[in-house]
């Protein structure tokens, strides 16, 4: 299901779904996500979906590609 104007750019869980989208609105995206809420435990892990603005929605691909491939940081924490 989709809606009129808009794409879906992730379907994953709830999780997932609110820290992509924080990440797309920092870039300047306008962004809304779409799931159920059920909740369990204090977190929602649930279905959902991320859409955006058609006009938006390569440059939100591009921008979770670019955050998926990124190499994760060297751990820094020293042992104590």
């Amino acid at each position: 299901m989709g809606v009129k104007g808009w794409s879906v750019v992730f379907k994953g869980e709830r999780l997932q779904a609110e820290l992509i989208a924080a990440i797309l609105e920092a870039d300047g995206l306008r962004v809304e996500v779409f799931g159920d809420n059920a909740y369990g435990v204090g977190i929602d892990l649930t279905a959902a979906r991320l859409l955006v603005p058609e006009e938006e929605a390569e440059a939100a691909r591009s921008l979770i590609r670019q955050a998926q491939e990124a190499p994760l940081p060297p751990d820094d924490e020293k042992d104590v």
